[in-house]
């Protein structure tokens, strides 16, 4: 029993964590350099502790957008949405999100092309 609280408390500790470090990844690849500004419209302190990620507060100072909620944005800066409807109803370059408990990411070729993000080999199998 004691496993199980110890799993638990440091899935919601740490939890967050994985997510950071996936856009880490997957934005220093788009955009091929290791120091990207990202504007966040929700939970900014989840970024705090990036070496590589730097939240900025307005928009048009950001490399990308990366939206929790579904809003309009007035910035001409790649959107990364995390919900597959968000991406559907918007031109985003991606998405991350969950899908029966499983982790999805969706890339659009044609909205990488837009702004020239590099699609790297490891990442075809998620463009559609």
């Amino acid at each position: 029993m004691r496993v199980i609280y110890i799993f638990l408390f440091s899935t919601l500790l740490f939890g967050n964590s994985y997510e950071v470090k996936l856009y880490e990844t997957l934005f220093t690849k788009l955009f091929k350099k290791s120091d990207i500004n990202i504007f966040v419209d929700e939970n900014k302190e989840d970024f705090k502790n990036s070496e590589i990620l730097n939240v900025v507060d307005k928009c048009n100072k950001a490399d990308i957008i990366l939206l929790y909620s579904l809003k309009k944005m007035k910035c001409n800066k790649p959107i990364f949405v995390t919900s597959y409807i968000d991406f559907i109803n918007t031109e985003a370059i991606g998405a991350f999100y969950w899908r029966k408990g499983r982790p999805q990411i969706i890339l659009n070729k044609r909205m990488l092309k837009k702004y020239h993000l590099f699609l790297d080999k490891s990442l075809l199998k998620y463009a559609k």
